[in-house]
């Protein structure tokens, strides 16, 4: 791993979008590819110029690409070019609601063949690929890798999307609720108890730990209506609670030969931690560290912690396959 310092709290808007975007600014290509079923699919790259690996970012639920510009900028000092695309919709990409405050998806699987696409036809082939994912990415990403074992050498789940939280719900109530609902024709109404994008938010409510992290990322989305995407549609929550049983069917993990590290957030009240761990177990020789203070978006954490898992997971994915050890344990 090279050696690499994170951008501190104080100041960090400054530092950002006085040093940091424009430095990214200068290597960004953007372009379009074609999801499955036709839609439109936005990403965007970060050349290292002479690169030693690619790493492909899947972000989380009504996230986008443009959310992992710090990380990006990591990725960058170790030498890997970055690909990063919105997943369909979310962000610049096409959508299937016309309500762009509603998260929809006729099928979870449509993610990971975009995923399957993006590969295909915008990351160059020859280099060693990375995979860095979180949330509903790490679902994504784990799907994919269950489908396709060794198309990536090394993948990280940061927080993933195994079984999301149902709260006072026990999952197959939920499921039951959409299935009902979908029945009469609200597969694409927003699911009960949510509110469309509220226009501002505020840190108390977020998902990190950080908020000069989640106050610049929050005034972009409030100055963008294409990245206001808030709540779910009552497909994509029956979508998402079926991707438990999918990820953890008997033998699909066992079939992975990436090298995966699962990091969870100690503190996460938004997916589950034991399905987490359980997919740790099954993938052959896979890492799990669990970070005991950290919310559900570890990258979006304070000084020290953002340190501490900086670390993990760039040093991760710069070990030599011949220097793997055992997993790393609990943190």
């Amino acid at each position: 791993m090279r050696p690499f310092k994170v951008i501190p709290e104080a100041g960090f808007a400054s530092v950002m979008d006085g040093e940091v975007a424009p430095a990214l600014a200068a290597v960004r290509t953007d372009g379009t590819f074609t999801g499955t079923g036709g839609l439109s699919l936005a990403w965007h790259s970060y050349s290292a110029g002479d690169p030693s690996a690619a790493v492909v970012i899947v972000h989380g639920f009504t996230e986008s690409g443009e959310k992992y510009d710090e990380m990006a900028w990591y990725f960058l000092s170790q030498g890997w070019s970055v690909y990063v695309y919105d997943q369909r919709g979310h962000g610049a990409s096409g959508r299937e609601v016309a309500d762009k405050t509603l998260t929809h998806v006729r099928r979870f699987e449509d993610y990971v063949d975009d995923l399957e696409l993006f590969l295909d036809s915008v990351v160059p082939k020859g280099l060693p690929l990375y995979l860095y994912s979180h949330s509903m990415g790490g679902a994504v990403a784990a799907l994919f890798l269950e489908r396709f074992p060794d198309r990536f050498e090394k993948a990280v789940l940061s927080s993933p999307m195994v079984a999301p939280s149902t709260g006072a719900f026990p999952p197959f109530v939920g499921r039951a609720i959409c299935r009902f609902m979908i029945l009469f024709g609200g597969a694409r109404k927003r699911i009960f108890l949510s509110k469309p994008y509220p226009g501002i938010e505020y840190f108390k409510d977020s998902c990190g730990s950080s908020e000069p992290r989640f106050s610049r990322y929050e005034l972009f989305r409030r100055t963008h209506p294409d990245y206001q995407n808030f709540s779910p549609t009552y497909r994509w929550t029956l979508e998402s609670l079926k991707t438990c049983r999918k990820i953890l069917k008997k033998g699909a993990p066992e079939r992975i030969v990436t090298r995966v590290q699962i990091i969870s957030a100690g503190l996460d009240d938004v997916v589950l931690i034991p399905p987490q761990k359980e997919l740790a177990g099954r993938i052959r020789g896979a890492g799990y560290v669990l970070f005991e203070g950290g919310r559900h978006e570890l990258f979006f954490g304070g000084d020290s912690q953002m340190s501490a898992y900086l670390t993990q997971v760039l040093s991760f994915l710069s070990e030599d396959d011949t220097q793997a050890g055992a997993p790393a344990g609990d943190r």
